[in-house]
C-alpha cells in the first residue's frame, strides 16, 4: 500500500475505523470519511472529512479535493451503511428509500465520481461491503437484503466495465460483526443468552468476527496480492453461507 492514496467511507467505528488504523501502518494517504462529524485531528498520512454518501454534490466536492492535492486515487472502499430490520408489512415507502440510498445508491454515486481519478493509477481497485444477505435471504430485513443483495451484481457489473481499464472491483460479504449493527440486533432480541446462542448455531465457527478480521479481507481485496481477483462476492462470515 505504499504511497496509495485510498478513500474509505464509514471510518467512525467499526469496520471502517478498524481498516484506517490497520492501513496506518502502510506508507499511504488515507481519506478517512463519515456522515458524523469527525473531531480527529490530520496526522501524517490520514486526512479527516465528512461525507454524506447520499449526496452527490459532497462526493463531487470530495474527487475535487482529491484531485487537486494528489492527482489521482488508487483504492475506494465502499464501507458505509444502515442495518434496519423490518418485513414487508411493516416497512415504509421512505424506510426503503433511504436504506437502498444509503447502502446502494452511494455506491453507485461515489464510483461515478472516483473513476476518472482511478483511471489515474497503475493498480487501481474497487471493495464495496456487501453482506451475508447479499447471498441468501434472512427475516424480517427485506430493505436491507435487497440493498445488500444488489451489491453482488453491481459489483460484477462494475468490474466486467472497469476492467479495460486495470481498475478491480470486488465484494466483501461479511456475517454476523462485532459493531453497532449487531448490538442493534442484540437489543431486538433482548437477552444475551438467546443472542449469543442464536450467532453460535448461525456461525459454524462458533462466534461472530472482530472488525478487525473483516478489514484484514478488504485491505487484501484492495491490495497488489489481489492482483488476479475481480467482480467476485468474497463470504467472510465464519461459515454461515455453507449452513
Amino acid at each position: 500500500m505504499k504511497n496509495k492514496v485510498i478513500l474509505i467511507t464509514g471510518t467512525n467505528a467499526g469496520i471502517g475505523k478498524s481498516i484506517v488504523k490497520t492501513l496506518e501502518k502502510e506508507k499511504c494517504i488515507i481519506i478517512a470519511t463519515s456522515r458524523k462529524k469527525n473531531n480527529n485531528k490530520n496526522r501524517k498520512n490520514i486526512y479527516y472529512h465528512n461525507l454524506d454518501v447520499t449526496k452527490e454534490d459532497q462526493w463531487k466536492e470530495i474527487m475535487h479535493y482529491i484531485k487537486k492535492q494528489f492527482g489521482k486515487l488508487d483504492v475506494l472502499i465502499n464501507n458505509a451503511g444502515v442495518r434496519i430490520s423490518g418485513d414487508v408489512e411493516n416497512t415504509s415507502l421512505k424506510l426503503w428509500n433511504d436504506i437502498i440510498n444509503v447502502n446502494l445508491t452511494s455506491m453507485f454515486i461515489g464510483c461515478k465520481y472516483a473513476v476518472p481519478l482511478l483511471k489515474k493509477s497503475k493498480n487501481a481497485s474497487i471493495v464495496n461491503l456487501a453482506s451475508i444477505t447479499s447471498i441468501r435471504g434472512v427475516k424480517n430485513m427485506i430493505a436491507y437484503s435487497a440493498s445488500k443483495g444488489a451489491i453482488v451484481s453491481f459489483t460484477a457489473s462494475l468490474a466486467l466495465d472497469l476492467a479495460k481499464n486495470g481498475i478491480r472491483v470486488n465484494a466483501v460479504a461479511p456475517g454476523a460483526v462485532d459493531t453497532k449493527m449487531v448490538w442493534s440486533l442484540k437489543k431486538e432480541i433482548n437477552s444475551m443468552k438467546k443472542f449469543n446462542q442464536r450467532m453460535k448455531e448461525a456461525h459454524p465457527i462458533g462466534r461472530i468476527a472482530t472488525p478487525q478480521e473483516i478489514a484484514n479481507v478488504v485491505i487484501f481485496l484492495a491490495g497488489i496480492e489481489s492482483s488476479f481477483i475481480t467482480g467476485i462476492t468474497l463470504p467472510v462470515d465464519g461459515g454461515r453461507s455453507i449452513r
